[in-house]
């Protein structure tokens, strides 16, 4: 991966069982991809079946992989 990759971000995603099998898929696919959440606070914040509250959770790709990443992104979590 180069140095100077530009990372863009998926739309929000609702809680970490979303990020989870949207970076298996790419991972399966050798896209490359960072998960980011605010975990700030000192707690994990509430969490509600699949989501926790006030703390939504991001997935950073290169600008390169955006549109197949956001395709993949689509079919697991719906349109946003």
């Amino acid at each position: 991966m180069k140095k100077d990759t530009e990372w863009v971000p998926l739309p929000k995603l609702p809680g970490g069982v979303y990020a989870a099998m949207i970076t298996e898929v790419l991972d399966e696919k050798n896209i490359p991809n960072l998960v980011k959440t605010d975990l700030s606070g000192g707690g994990l914040g509430v969490v509600v079946g699949t989501s926790t509250v006030g703390k939504p959770w991001r997935i950073l790709v290169p600008r390169d992989n955006y549109e197949e990443a956001l395709h993949i992104f689509e079919s697991i979590v719906g349109s946003s």
